[in-house]
């Protein structure tokens, strides 16, 4: 019965770690459309705006994902 909790929650993290990969790897090719849309959208209207929101969560996503992919790796 103990053997259920001898590892500790980034083990359980690391079980997963195809999801992480190919999580990473979404949020990481939507953030570099989204500096592109970026470039090319008017600064000051919406698209820009909805763009602006969309790297900053994706930048979270692609930090929390490749954070712990790195701690698995290591």
């Amino acid at each position: 019965m103990s053997g259920k909790y001898d590892k500790t929650f980034l083990d359980h993290l690391c079980d997963y770690e195809s999801a992480w990969r190919m999580l990473f790897t979404f949020s990481a090719g939507l953030l570099g459309l989204m500096i592109i849309w970026i470039v090319a959208a008017e600064p000051g209207s919406e698209t820009f705006v909805i763009a602006l929101m969309n790297v900053v969560g994706l930048s979270g996503l692609a930090v929390l994902s490749g954070g712990v992919l790195w701690r698995c790796l290591w």
